[in-house]
C-alpha cells in the first residue's frame, strides 16, 4: 500500500471495504493506522527546533528552542545587511549539534523573549535550557558556570575544582570555548587566572568585554589590581568580583597575590565566592 496522506489512506481502505455496514476490519484498521500517524507527527513536532531573534538590552540575541527549552543562542551583528549571513551560519552550527535544522520563527515565544531579557538585564536568571544532549562533563562545566552570580568572574580554575576535577582546567577551557548557549549560559563570567579575558563562544574577547562591562564587573581593572582581596575586619579573603569583597571599604581592604599567602596570614577562604 503505497498512501501518503489521510485522505489517500481513508479511501484506499473504504475502497477495499465491501459494501452497507462499515466493515469491522476496516473500521478497526483505519483506526489503528490514523493513531499511529498521529503519533508520528507528534513524535516529529516534539523534535522540532525553532529559532527568534530576540532584541535585548546587549542587542540582538538568535535563540534556538526545543520543548520550550533553548538549546541555542548566539549575538547577531547589529548591520541588517550582516544579519540573514550570521543567521544562516547559527541554523548550521545547530543543526550540526542536534542533527535538525532549525526553523525560523517570526517572533519568539512570550514567554521565552520575557525570560531572556530578564535574564541580560539582571531581573531574573534563566533557567531554561536543555543541556541534555552535551556530554556529561560538559554539562556540569555549564551547570558550576551557571552559578556565578551576576557582575562577578571566576577564573576556570575555579570551575575545574568545583566540578570535582581540578586537574581538568584546560578540558575547563575547551568545554566553555564550545558553549552553544553564551549569555544565557554565562560563560563570559569565567576568565583566566590573570583575569585576562580569555576567549568567548559569544563573539570573542571584544564581545565578552562587552557583556562583562554591562553586568559591572569592572575587568578591565583586575588585571591590575590583586588576584585575592582580603578583609582586615573580618579576615575573609574573597575574588576582587565578589558581592561581599566590594562592599568592604578600601581602608580595610588586604591585596594577596595568592590563596596560600592569605590563609598564612589567617585568612579563611569566603564562603560566598570560594577562592580557588
Amino acid at each position: 500500500m503505497n498512501v501518503t496522506t489521510d485522505s489517500e489512506l481513508a479511501e484506499h481502505l473504504r475502497a477495499g471495504a465491501a459494501a452497507g455496514i462499515p466493515d469491522p476490519v476496516f473500521v478497526d484498521g483505519l483506526r489503528a493506522e490514523l493513531l499511529l500517524r498521529a503519533a508520528e507527527r507528534e513524535a516529529r513536532l516534539q523534535d522540532e527546533v525553532r529559532y527568534a531573534v530576540v532584541e535585548t538590552s546587549v542587542g540582538l540575541l538568535a535563540v534556538a528552542y526545543r520543548h520550550a527549552k533553548v538549546v541555542g543562542c548566539t549575538a547577531l551583528p547589529a548591520d541588517a545587511g550582516l544579519q540573514e549571513a550570521a543567521e544562516l551560519e547559527f541554523q548550521r552550527s545547530v543543526a550540526g549539534a542536534l542533527e535538525i535544522w532549525p526553523q525560523r520563527d517570526a517572533s519568539p515565544p512570550a514567554k521565552l523573549a520575557r525570560a531572556v531579557r530578564d535574564h541580560v538585564a539582571g531581573r531574573r536568571r534563566f533557567r531554561d535550557v536543555d543541556l541534555s544532549w552535551l556530554t556529561p562533563f560538559q554539562q556540569r562545566v555549564l551547570a558550576k558556570t551557571s552559578e556565578i552570580p551576576r557582575g562577578e568572574v571566576r577564573p576556570y580554575a575555579w570551575i575545574a575544582r568545583e566540578i570535582g576535577a581540578p586537574g581538568a582546567v584546560r578540558a575547563v577551557g575547551t568545554a566553555l570555548g564550545h558553549n552553544p548557549i553564551p549569555f544565557l549560559v554565562p560563560c563570559h563570567r569565567v576568565v583566566r587566572s590573570d583575569w585576562s579575558l580569555g576567549e568567548y563562544s559569544g563573539g570573542g574577547p571584544a564581545v565578552k568585554q562587552r557583556v562583562l562591562d554591562f553586568e559591572g564587573a569592572r575587568i578591565a581593572a583586575l588585571a591590575q589590581g590583586p588576584r585575592y582581596n582580603g578583609c582586615l575586619t573580618t579576615h575573609i579573603v574573597c575574588y576582587p568580583t565578589c558581592h561581599a569583597a566590594r562592599r568592604v571599604r578600601p581602608e580595610y581592604q588586604l591585596p594577596f597575590a595568592s590563596l596560600a599567602a592569605a590563609e598564612a596570614s589567617g585568612y579563611r577562604p569566603c564562603k560566598l565566592c570560594r577562592p580557588a
